[in-house]
């Protein structure tokens, strides 16, 4: 626990000591950062589930109200949805931000890492140390008196909660001191945000088709 909260800490002040000691074999005290995101995550959605309710009544359009099998997926892929955006957000961000990241980092960010691998450590400690002001979150869940279908709870304050803490990051390590740098810091972000959107959409329908695929399966088999 001291070893990562000190890597922690670290990050938010000399990110770049954090991560260049890894990068050159150098860790000292500092915690692997593909562990550092692990555990993070791991207390993040044991958090989650122990205080916050996240189920939620799906809301779907009428045109599908008819067709009952269509209804469910619907149904299904909304909840996947919410649940990979809040309950399971440090899951998401562990295996398909960091990568989306990593790839807008190689396209806006040449000359600034050794390579991919480098984002993908870089990204993993960052994903990582936004998972420590994640927890922010479930007061806001749990007090709002809004349903967790509201875009704004389950997309843009946890979006803007996780990018404050990695953006920080990226601040420091890349050492931006100029107009430029920031644009190509935030051009590399957005467009590993814009990626990360477009495949956790994609993966969601494929959770909510399962659970849809596994419930009828059970109705048939029952």
């Amino acid at each position: 626990m001291n070893t990562l909260i000190s890597t922690f800490r670290s990050l938010l002040t000399e990110p770049r000591q954090v991560i260049d000691s890894f990068l050159n074999d150098n860790r000292g005290t500092f915690m692997h950062p593909f562990l550092f995101c692990l555990i993070g995550g791991v207390i993040v959605v044991l958090l989650n589930t122990i205080f916050v309710d996240f189920s939620v009544d799906p809301q779907v359009d009428e045109s599908v109200a008819d067709n009952e099998n269509l209804l469910r997926l619907t149904e299904w892929t909304q909840i996947a949805s919410v649940r990979a955006a809040t309950q399971f957000l440090p899951v998401s961000m562990i295996f398909v931000l960091i990568l989306s990241l990593s790839v807008g980092g190689l396209i806006f960010l040449k000359g600034k890492t050794g390579g991919f691998y480098d984002h993908i450590v870089i990204n993993s400690y960052a994903a990582g140390a936004s998972f420590f002001v994640l927890p922010l979150l479930i007061p806001v869940w749990i007090f709002s008196g809004q349903s967790l279908l509201d875009p704004f709870l389950n997309s843009t304050l946890p979006a803007m909660v996780a990018a404050g803490i990695m953006l920080w990051i990226y601040r420091h390590y890349f050492s931006v001191d100029s107009f430029m740098d920031w644009i190509r810091i935030l051009s590399a972000y957005i467009t590993g945000y814009v990626i990360y959107v477009i495949l956790i959409g994609f993966l969601s329908a494929v959770v909510g088709y399962m659970l849809f695929a596994v419930e009828r399966l059970t109705e048939i088999s029952g």
